[in-house]
């Protein structure tokens, strides 16, 4: 397929991946500790392609300075367009208490503000689901479920939330994790996750989804809604 036009809906500050890909016209870029965010704010200074989250990653709860929500907060509101993520839980991870509090602080920032959230979560989506059940449903933003890999019970469960996107990348849909054809056309996304072996034009053929709609659902993500 000629043409295409291909938005990368995660990915990190050292991977742009409109710099490397044909047919990649954007890159979501997350960045996962406060280190890291003025390098994204300095990098979507100089390319307009380049679509920033910020937050702090399940990994690096540990080294979270005090006030971290605060900087956080600062810094969403000085553009409309910044998202919150990389967030989230991983039970691979210790000090799950930690995480879940650093969780919901960013979860609560994306809905004050109503920004798009890119969410990480390995084995831990009981207790993503249980922290969505304390908001109404009309509170919550966008969600994007990052690297999405849960069976189908999750999925149908996360598919009751009108603004949830299930983000998909190479492990997914080679070695089918999950089950693809069961995503709607308007819920799907693609990545690399800042992997430089996925090429998300052979991503977009290989899952037979219209490339049309993957683009229009991650403008709906960019533009909050």
């Amino acid at each position: 397929m000629k043409g295409m036009k291909i938005i990368d809906a995660h990915s990190h500050i050292d991977y742009i991946t409109h710099n490397f890909q044909e047919d990649v016209v954007g890159t979501v870029c997350c960045a996962t500790k406060e280190s890291e965010w003025n390098k994204l704010v300095e990098l979507m200074h100089n390319d307009k392609n380049i679509y920033g989250a910020f937050g702090i990653h399940p990994w690096f709860v540990d080294s979270v300075l005090e006030g971290f929500d605060k900087r956080l907060e600062d810094l969403l509101k000085t553009n409309c367009k910044y998202m919150v993520g990389e967030i989230g839980l991983d039970k691979c991870k210790p000090n799950m208490e930690k995480q879940i509090e650093i969780f919901q602080k960013q979860l609560d920032l994306a809905i004050c503000l109503q920004r798009s959230v890119f969410i990480h979560c390995v084995g831990a989506w009981d207790k993503i689901l249980h922290v969505l059940k304390l908001y109404k449903q009309s509170e919550l933003p966008i969600i994007v479920f990052h690297d999405f890999n849960a069976n189908d019970e999750i999925l149908t469960k996360l598919l009751q939330y009108k603004n949830t996107f299930f983000s998909v990348g190479k492990n997914v849909v080679y070695d089918r994790f999950c089950r693809i054809d069961e995503i709607p056309n308007n819920r799907i996304l693609i990545e690399t996750d800042a992997n430089k072996n996925i090429i998300l034009r052979d991503l977009v053929n290989k899952i037979s989804k219209n490339e049309s709609d993957i683009y229009n659902n991650i403008l709906r993500v960019l533009n909050n809604g």
